[in-house]
């Protein structure tokens, strides 16, 4: 089964790399790409600093748990982000639960639901910036698609909240899986402090996250046209959610796609033209794009998978 899975994986990505690369020239990618060094210096900064906001959103949630120095908050959140950059299927969402019961003394599923509420707010905050921005983005859409936008956002919300509140067993899953999980949320977003300010922090880790975003398109001269406000938060939305669709590490493919039919999108939304020598600059872009992002992953990250592995190794 899991070969299976990673086949699948490998032939989404292989297959959105083909929908970016069949019309391109492969001998021009890398031609010609004009770009701002400071802003992508800046942006690449900004990236491994961000980290510091995510690291005190999780001292917050793992309050009621052993107390740490604040270096340990540190460990989950780059095993994460390292794991699921280079491993199938978002393997840190999985794996990391383990680092939180061996420093923490919390349980695995207890780990696993406080992760889970924080990706929940990541998205109910996101998801609402995202909303409000569809008001004004270059695509000028009807403001009856925008209602049904947020009809169905806040009852997405309303349900969650609602099941996450049910008292009975859900489904098949075992009784002391639920009473772990209830548990790690008993002990973290139950406290109407740690979740207002949960929402706090993730509201200004999107907002840092955007301007992030705002440098890397503005940085390059064929996306600085389209990179208002609105259009990069967008933009932002288009890129989690292409980390949702099971693709090869890094949502290879499935990312670059994302990027060059969004902006391709907004290119047209704004009559500016969209010839095949921007589509193919629009290519090259989009692979150095995802490279930025995940660069603290695959250097921070990784020095962090590396120390932890050698603990792991010395208690053998």
């Amino acid at each position: 089964m899991k070969i299976l899975k990673k086949i699948l994986s490998i032939s989404i990505s292989c297959f959105f790399i083909y929908l970016c690369l069949k019309d391109i020239p492969l001998n021009n990618l890398f031609n010609s790409i004009n770009f701002n060094l400071n802003l992508l210096i800046f942006a690449i900064i900004s990236l491994f600093l961000i980290n510091f906001l995510k690291a005190a959103r999780l001292r917050l949630l793992m309050k009621n748990y052993e107390k740490r120095q604040f270096s340990f908050y540190f460990r989950p959140i780059l095993l994460r982000q390292f794991l699921n950059t280079t491993f199938f299927l978002n393997a840190g969402e999985l794996l990391t639960p383990i680092t939180l019961k061996r420093y923490f003394r919390c349980s695995y599923f207890e780990g696993l639901s406080i992760l889970f509420f924080e990706r929940l707010i990541d998205l109910t905050v996101i998801a609402f910036i995202i909303g409000v921005s569809l008001l004004f983005n270059d695509f000028n859409l009807n403001y009856k698609i925008i209602l049904i936008y947020f009809i169905v956002y806040l009852s997405l919300v309303f349900s969650l909240i609602f099941i996450v509140n049910f008292k009975k067993q859900i489904f098949f899953i075992p009784k002391k899986i639920i009473d772990n999980i209830v548990s790690g949320y008993n002990y973290s977003i139950k406290n109407k402090d740690i979740l207002w300010m949960s929402l706090f922090f993730s509201l200004v880790v999107w907002v840092i996250f955007i301007l992030i975003d705002l440098l890397i398109f503005k940085a390059f001269e064929i996306t600085s046209p389209i990179s208002s406000i609105s259009n990069i938060i967008f933009l932002t939305g288009v890129m989690v959610l292409s980390q949702f669709i099971p693709a090869a590490p890094a949502s290879v493919g499935v990312f670059n796609y994302f990027i060059i039919e969004t902006i391709g999108a907004f290119y047209k939304a704004k009559n500016l033209n969209f010839d095949l020598s921007i589509q193919t600059e629009l290519t090259s872009i989009s692979i150095i794009i995802l490279l930025i992002y995940i660069l603290p992953d695959i250097t921070w990250g990784a020095y962090v998978f590396y120390k932890e592995s050698l603990q792991n190794l010395k208690k053998l």
